[in-house]
C-alpha cells in the first residue's frame, strides 16, 4: 500500500461519496474504487459499508482511519523537514492560521528586519504542536494556545486582542454608534473583499442566523478594494489587527460587533530552545503593535 493510496482512502472517508472524493483528487471514479478495493484486499477485511452513491466507514474502517490520517500527518511533516534547504539553518519560519498574517504581518516585519530571512506556511491548529516540535516551524501565530504547554516544553506569548469589526460609510446611521450587534445588520448591503479570515466561521453562521447577505468580490486586487472603499456606499467586515496594519479611508469609521465570539486573544508560540531565535520578532511585534498596552486591555476586560 502506497501513502498515495492511503491519502487516497482518508478523502473518501471525509467525503463518504466516491464521486466528490475523485473530482477532489482529479481522478476518476473507477480508479478511486480500484484503490479502495485494492487496499480492502490487503487488509483483508472490509472498511466501508457502501449504500447507493455513499460509503460509510464500518468500525475496521474508522479504526483504519485514525490510523491513515495518524501516518499521513506524520509523513508530512517528515517531507517538510527533508525538503528544507540545508543553507536555510538560519531561517525563521513562521506557521499561522489566519490570511492576514501573511498579508500584512510578515512582510511587515521582514520590511523592516531585512537581515532576517522568514519562510510562511499556513497550517491547521491540529498541526501547530506537532510543525514547533518536529522543527517544521520556528514560531507559531494562532488564536489556539495548547494545554500543557510547560510539559511540552512550549513556550506561549500573548500577541494581540482581535476583533472583529465593521467598515462602515460616515454618513450611513451606524456610523454613530460605539458598537453593533450582528442582528443590526439585516438590512444593510455587505461586500465581502476576502473568503477567508479569523472570523469567517462565527460570521457565515450569524450572516445566516439573520439575514446578512455577503456578496464576494471575485479576483479583486488591493488597488481596486481601495477604490470601492473610498466611492461605494457598501458595509464589510474587517479584523482590529488588518485595521493596524491597513489603510483605513477617512470616509469610513471602524465599529466593533458585540459578542464574545467576536474576540479572540493570538498568541505567539514556539519551543523554548529556539527562544533566542525567535525574540527578533517579539520585540519587534512588542513595538510595533504595543503588547503592553493591549495586555492592559485585555486584563481590564
Amino acid at each position: 500500500m502506497t501513502f498515495q493510496q492511503l491519502r487516497e482512502f482518508c478523502i473518501v472517508s471525509q467525503y463518504e461519496n466516491v464521486t466528490k472524493a475523485a473530482e477532489t483528487l482529479f481522478i476518476t471514479q473507477p480508479a478511486l474504487s480500484m484503490t479502495l478495493k485494492k487496499i480492502e484486499a490487503e487488509v483483508k477485511f472490509p472498511l466501508f459499508d457502501r449504500r447507493g452513491r455513499y460509503i460509510y466507514l464500518n468500525d475496521n474502517g474508522k479504526m483504519f482511519y485514525r490510523f491513515g490520517s495518524k501516518t499521513l500527518k506524520e509523513w508530512d511533516i517528515l517531507l517538510e523537514k527533508f525538503h528544507e534547504p540545508e543553507s536555510y539553518h538560519d531561517l525563521l519560519r513562521f506557521c499561522f492560521t489566519a490570511q492576514y498574517i501573511p498579508d500584512y504581518i510578515l512582510p511587515m516585519f521582514s520590511a523592516n528586519n531585512p537581515g532576517i530571512p522568514i519562510s510562511m506556511k499556513e497550517a491547521d491548529e491540529k498541526l501547530i504542536v506537532p510543525f514547533l516540535e518536529n522543527e517544521v516551524c520556528d514560531v507559531a501565530i494562532s488564536s489556539f494556545c495548547p494545554d500543557g504547554l510547560d510539559a511540552k516544553g512550549l513556550v506561549s506569548t500573548f500577541f494581540f486582542r482581535n476583533r472583529l469589526l465593521v467598515s462602515v460609510p460616515t454618513d450611513n446611521p451606524i456610523s454613530g454608534r460605539r458598537s453593533v450587534q450582528f442582528k443590526d445588520l439585516h438590512s444593510e448591503k455587505f461586500i465581502r473583499l476576502s473568503k477567508k479570515g479569523e472570523f469567517t466561521a462565527e460570521v457565515n453562521e450569524q450572516s445566516k442566523e439573520h439575514g446578512v447577505t455577503l456578496t464576494t468580490l471575485q479576483l479583486v486586487n488591493y488597488e481596486v478594494i481601495k477604490i470601492l472603499q473610498n466611492n461605494f456606499d457598501f458595509l464589510y467586515f474587517v479584523t482590529s489587527l488588518q485595521a493596524e496594519f491597513d489603510h483605513v479611508p477617512l470616509n469610513r469609521r471602524l465599529i466593533p460587533v458585540e459578542g464574545d465570539r467576536f474576540v479572540k486573544d493570538m498568541y505567539i508560540l514556539y519551543m523554548e530552545k529556539n527562544k533566542e531565535k525567535v525574540q527578533p520578532f517579539i520585540q519587534w511585534a512588542n513595538s510595533r503593535l504595543g503588547l503592553k498596552a493591549r495586555r492592559e486591555d485585555r486584563d481590564n476586560l
